[in-house]
């Protein structure tokens, strides 16, 4: 019976991200390191006000660009953030950030068309592409570059049939943001030849070291050919709530929110509720936050500095850290089997997330400052045993 279902879900393997932390199941004490999800819980004024509005019957159906009031206060968040006024037609509220992929893919690919990602990427943007007949392109970066891209390599990577260029920046696995004068040589590619672009920008808020976010739309003749995916998730630890929003020209969000109200009707309304409350918080609640990312991001950069065979680099951004163990072993998946068997510490393969991670793992700051130095304590004591 398996053959009846489609092979382009039948070929998708499961995500190593998925299957680590299936495996660590099986142990107690366990450290997990894995999951890209804020170790908060949302705010309580965030819970409460939802609950409220829940109460007084915001439990219905929305527009399926999303409820106009959220819409307005995304257009507000907007403005001061970007300095920009944006019409409510620029604007689709989606089911998570993951909910802006789909719409976009959806939007705008025909069966052949071509993907350019610059990769390690987040797997799951694989899957939106091909799922509507379009074709990933891989682009290369390297550990010795911070795996920014390289212009020239996505010049390179350009053929007849390139439709689409999708960044992510910050980026997800390994915590890099794309310098302003490579982003300025990356979109006067896109504009030369052609190219839309989707910018995957959900962990906009969580920056270091004095980092302002710089987006690829905002240079010259990207506004009409870019869509910025945003999220609630990361910056507001409002994971399980599932909601984002997309922005971008009007001729594209239009064609989105029709699949917005085909796909899921629209965003779940009592989390666009919550997402209202979020918008009208001050910013002491992400700073703090983004503070104490950065203090645990500090704190495993040095430690990871001591580890023998171990290189890394200190990322500018999100709650990842990507250390190459090659010296150790060029293995990935089995030095992340073997710790978690040996110390109950999960941290990710970095061939999850495609070629360039090889030899790499992944490392999320999803637990308090003690719990990372008990599981750089484990991971030392792995790593001088098999060494």
């Amino acid at each position: 019976m398996e053959s009846k279902i489609a092979n382009v879900v039948r070929k998708i393997p499961l995500s190593g991200i998925r299957v680590m932390l299936q495996k660590a199941a099986e142990y107690d004490n366990c450290i997990s390191l894995g999951i890209g999800e804020p170790d908060f819980d949302t705010p309580k004024e965030i819970c409460n006000q939802a609950l409220k509005d829940a109460l007084n019957g915001a439990t219905h159906y929305t527009q399926s660009q999303g409820d106009p009031e959220l819409v307005k206060e995304i257009q507000r968040y907007l403005n001061e953030r970007l300095s920009e006024d944006f019409s409510p037609q620029q604007i689709v509220v989606t089911t998570g950030g993951v909910g802006g992929l789909t719409s976009f893919f959806r939007a705008v690919l025909e069966p052949g068309d071509e993907v350019l990602i610059p990769e390690p990427y987040f797997p799951p943007y694989r899957h939106h592409i091909e799922w509507v007949g379009g074709k990933v392109i891989e682009v290369r970066t390297h550990f010795k570059d911070d795996f920014v891209p390289s212009p020239e390599d996505i010049e390179e990577a350009i053929t007849p049939s390139t439709k689409v260029l999708l960044l992510n920046s910050p980026h997800n696995p390994t915590g890099a943001v794309i310098p302003s004068a490579i982003l300025d040589k990356i979109a006067k590619i896109a504009v030369e030849r052609d190219l839309l672009v989707l910018s995957d920008e959900v962990y906009e808020r969580l920056l270091f070291d004095g980092q302002i976010h710089e987006s690829i739309r905002t240079r010259p003749g990207m506004n009409e050919r870019t869509v910025v995916v945003h999220s609630f998730s990361k910056s507001f630890a409002m994971t399980g709530w599932r909601i984002g929003y997309a922005f971008g020209p009007e001729w594209v969000i239009g064609p989105m929110t029709k699949v917005v109200s085909s796909y899921t009707s629209c965003a779940p309304s009592v989390s666009q509720r919550a997402a209202v409350a979020a918008l009208r918080l001050g910013s002491e609640i992400i700073d703090s936050m983004t503070e104490e990312f950065c203090a645990r991001r500090d704190q495993v950069f040095e430690d990871l500095k001591q580890l023998p065979g171990v290189k890394v680099f200190k990322p500018a951004g999100t709650f990842y850290l990507f250390p190459d163990i090659n010296k150790i072993t060029g293995d990935s998946l089995k030095f992340a089997l073997d710790l978690l068997e040996k110390q109950q510490v999960v941290v990710v393969p970095g061939d999850t997330f495609g070629p360039s991670g090889k030899g790499c793992v992944r490392i999320a700051l999803t637990v308090n400052r003690e719990l990372l130095t008990e599981a750089m304590k484990r991971i030392r004591a792995f790593i001088k045993d098999i060494s």
